[in-house]
């Protein structure tokens, strides 16, 4: 579909160059069908581009996102290169687009998950390691009001994912009350639980793997999934250091020149 090409290219536009062209008047005229394929061809876009999908973000997990999006239901995107960003990487808050970040469950697993509906424990048993991350967006929205399209057809305004350098395994998380505290230059500006993430980041984990069952694709080994965020999006600018700590994982921390 020619009208969905031309709404992927825009947002692969902006994501390249900062610049946004609308190439429809409202966006929230898609479907959710219709969005995602939008979002397979941004994809598409980026990857011929020389970008590397490297594994799935899922958003609008939790009750405080929900809340500041305005939105029900969660989605989920790609990971894709050069977003992939270890923990101490030098970084510019200008190179991102109205800055925003949420701490990060990063999930690494060690098998490919076929079963449509796992166990708990088949989850735990396919995951290799748990890091703690930090996401980063380009918090913007183009079109008045927001929309659960527009941010499916954004590849969930994704900029990109700090890897924390400390490695746990699936055994060490609790997965309902592991905590963790986000700091902005030392000072405690959000903190919430696993369970804010869909009472859990596995029950987040098994709505992607439901998705993309449909979609005839399943996770694969060394792909890397975070589950979505325990808090709301938080603003960042030059000059700015963050750090998320968790209960049990880790701390990961950035700072942003």
């Amino acid at each position: 579909m020619d009208s969905l090409k031309s709404i992927a290219q825009s947002f692969y536009k902006f994501f390249k160059t900062g610049r946004f062209e609308s190439a429809i008047d409202d966006i929230s005229m898609l479907t959710m069908e219709q969005s995602y394929e939008c979002q397979r061809i941004y994809h598409s876009l980026r990857e011929a581009d020389g970008d590397k999908p490297f594994g799935y973000k899922v958003g609008c997990t939790s009750a405080a996102i929900r809340k500041q999006f305005g939105f029900a239901e969660p989605i989920y995107g790609r990971l894709l290169t050069p977003g992939l960003i270890n923990e101490r990487t030098p970084l510019k808050a200008d190179q991102f687009y109205s800055l925003a970040i949420e701490p990060e469950f990063v999930i690494v697993l060690k098998r490919e998950l076929t079963t449509k509906n796992p166990s708990d424990d088949e989850l735990r048993d396919a995951i290799a390691e748990v890091r703690p991350g930090i996401e980063l967006h380009n918090y913007v929205y183009h079109y008045p009001q927001p929309t659960r399209q527009e941010l499916i057809c954004s590849n969930g305004i994704h900029a990109g994912q700090i890897i924390g350098t400390n490695a746990s395994t699936a055994r060490d998380v609790h997965w309902e009350m592991e905590g963790v505290a986000v700091f902005r230059n030392g000072k405690l500006v959000a903190s919430g639980v696993a369970a804010d993430i869909m009472e859990g980041p596995l029950n987040s984990l098994r709505f992607l793997i439901s998705h993309l069952n449909a979609q005839g694709e399943t996770l694969k080994a060394g792909e890397m999934v975070i589950p979505g965020s325990a808090t709301a999006l938080i603003p960042v600018g030059r000059g700015d250091e963050i750090t998320c700590r968790f209960t049990h994982i880790g701390e990961v921390t950035a700072k942003f020149e």
